[in-house]
């Protein structure tokens, strides 16, 4: 460990525990699909806490939200709920109180629903994060080698379209996650049955 990060890739030397020090990250499986990261710690037997992350490995929140590549992670607090905090500040998701300088300002309006809506999943990572994003330039960068980026916020990846026909009815509340999409195509499907009957 050299100051701030530590250096995964295969080519460069493994962190060096500290005498009687536990490897708290043992047990870590940690993936990336587009600017997401995913964080399970595989040995427990359900979704841990903030404050069960922080005393297991007491470096690790604070390390990831130091990180410059990091915008802000997705945790659950047994006190607050679910929360976002970054580098200067922390948004409570289920109150809306900011403390310092909000992590989501620069990810849309529609950000809170859907880091509230993945937060509920039953299989949700004990710890989410969303890599940097340049709204200058719409850039993201990804946790992975691929020429896109899907999965996560910030970029172009949030500005999705459906393309249909012009005597459906558009939806009255903006289309907020898959499960909505799924819901009003739905809803299509059936209005279209029952013209047609």
């Amino acid at each position: 460990r050299d100051g701030d990060t530590v250096d995964i890739s295969p080519d460069e030397p493994k962190p060096r525990k500290k005498a009687g020090q536990a490897d708290a990250t043992k047990e870590m499986i940690v993936m990336g699909s587009g600017n997401l990261g995913l964080v399970y710690f595989s040995d427990a037997e359900k979704r841990l806490s903030l404050e069960s992350i922080n005393e297991r490995a007491p470096e690790l929140i604070a390390g990831l939200t130091a990180h410059e590549g990091v915008s802000f992670i997705l945790v659950r607090s047994e006190k607050e709920g679910a929360l976002s905090t970054g580098r200067d500040g922390t948004h409570y998701l289920e109150s809306g109180r900011v403390d310092g300088q909000d992590p989501l300002a620069k990810f849309g309006p529609n950000c809170v629903k859907h880091l509230l809506r993945t937060d509920g999943f039953r299989n949700v990572a004990d710890i989410i994060l969303i890599s940097m994003y340049e709204p200058s330039s719409g850039e993201v960068a990804a946790f992975e080698e691929l020429l896109g980026s899907h999965g996560g916020l910030g970029g172009t990846q949030t500005q999705p379209f459906v393309f249909f026909p012009t005597r459906w009815v558009s939806p009255e509340q903006p289309i907020v996650g898959a499960a909505s999409l799924h819901d009003t195509l739905k809803g299509w499907v059936n209005a279209s049955r029952e013209v047609a009957a």
